[in-house]
């Protein structure tokens, strides 16, 4: 199978290395407007694999361009920031290609659905948000819903921190552009069968992780599950569907900062005379500190998906998490990059093996069977566990989850 990466940033040289150390990929194009960057990661692919992989310049605002680049081309896998989503979308439907993505942010996603019916007729795949969360996630929801017969909720969880020693004043493990947008915009959740929009950063609580993490207080932000998984799975009675992500204090402090001096904006500002957006003056700053050669990489993920629901009239709670950290095979890597980055590459390997066969634009859990997922994610150091809880004697879960507060009258956060 020969596959395109557009964009080889932070989390596209993650898939990169992971195609290219897939002995059953026989053609990796890398694809990216930092040309530099594309030869590097080439480089670097081919040092390790064998000479699968050649970097060429690309432009994704330019439709034309793109359309020539992945003519001949089995798949596509978009990793440029999530703004371009549909534009690529656009090229890959004229090429006649198949086409993944790692998320596009609710507002995006929501409108790439869309692309459902011309995805169909033109007998090509579009998989909408395969990366780590959304992408994992979305596909642990599918497997505990696929054993209940009717699910309540649906509650999202990501946690990290990062004990890697760098000189970097600042790093973060995917686009800035994209966190600050998490951060700052009002988020839409899915509570009590309708989607309500929220302050940012509220519904905070504090939620346990498995170790390294263990507790860290959680809180809501824009995320693209919420606006895929109610509309999958409304006919299984889903009512909430919430995601909540954690960052150490630190980091949190460092980004409020930022948005506080205006750099979350997109829109240009003039500076001596010339227009320019502050988030993308962010991004420029952020990617021209000077690379630690004694850095090392020593980060954690966790991400929890939990759903709620019943089977056979017993009210049921399924808990899938993963614990994502640095893995042997790729010590250049975050352990955050190997499974964000590295989901679409397994998504491909599927593809590739038949066992994702539909057409259209889909999310995650339209299309990919969670235990061959799992099973690929496993071969690369990435395990899930899950675990089952059942509440005997009763249906009311929320009388039971009272007698775990101090004050048995406070109402659960949302």
């Amino acid at each position: 199978m020969k596959i395109v990466v557009l964009g080889v940033g932070i989390q596209g040289i993650a898939t990169a290395l992971d195609l290219a150390w897939n002995e059953n990929i026989e053609e990796i194009l890398l694809a990216d407007f930092d040309l530099k960057r594309a030869e590097y990661v080439s480089g670097l692919c081919n040092k390790k694999y064998g000479d699968k992989t050649r970097a060429v310049f690309a432009d994704a605002g330019n439709h034309d361009e793109l359309v020539e680049l992945f003519r001949g081309y089995d798949f596509v896998i978009n990793e440029v920031n999530y703004y371009f989503n549909r534009k690529v979308m656009e090229a890959c439907l004229e090429a006649g290609v198949n086409y993944a993505d790692i998320g596009g942010l609710y507002i995006e996603t929501i409108e790439q659905v869309k692309y459902d019916k011309r995805f169909k007729e033109a007998g090509l795949l579009a998989i909408l948000g395969i990366g780590g969360t959304p992408g994992v996630t979305n596909v642990c929801a599918r497997y505990a819903i696929d054993r209940l017969d009717t699910v309540d909720a649906v509650d999202i969880y990501c946690a990290c921190d990062d004990w890697s020693d760098s000189s970097k004043t600042f790093e973060v493990t995917y686009a800035i552009e994209t966190i600050m947008d998490e951060f700052y915009m009002r988020p839409i959740q899915f509570i009590d069968g309708e989607y309500k929009e929220v302050d940012p950063q509220s519904g905070g609580e504090v939620i346990q992780y498995p170790e390294p993490i263990g507790e860290m207080y959680s809180y809501h932000i824009m995320h693209s599950e919420v606006g895929t998984l109610p509309e999958v799975f409304k006919d299984k009675g889903l009512k909430r569907c919430t995601f909540r992500i954690g960052f150490p204090d630190a980091v949190k402090e460092k980004l409020n900062f930022l948005h506080g001096l205006g750099f979350s904006g997109k829109e240009p500002v003039c500076a001596d005379g010339v227009m320019v957006s502050p988030v993308r003056i962010l991004k420029t700053m952020m990617d021209l500190q000077p690379d630690d050669p004694n850095a090392s990489v020593n980060d954690c993920d966790v991400i929890k998906t939990v759903v709620r629901g019943a089977k056979d009239g017993r009210q049921i709670e399924y808990t899938l998490e993963m614990i994502c950290r640095p893995v042997k095979e790729w010590p250049e890597l975050l352990g955050a990059q190997v499974y964000i980055g590295g989901a679409p590459a397994w998504a491909a390997e599927l593809f590739r093996r038949g066992l994702i066969n539909e057409k259209g634009a889909l999310a995650p859990e339209e299309c990919i069977p969670p235990e061959a997922f799992f099973e690929e994610a496993a071969k690369r150091e990435m395990y899930i566990m899950c675990t089952k809880k059942e509440l005997v004697g009763s249906s009311d879960w929320s009388a039971y989850e009272r007698k775990t507060r101090i004050n048995q009258e406070q109402k659960n956060c949302i």
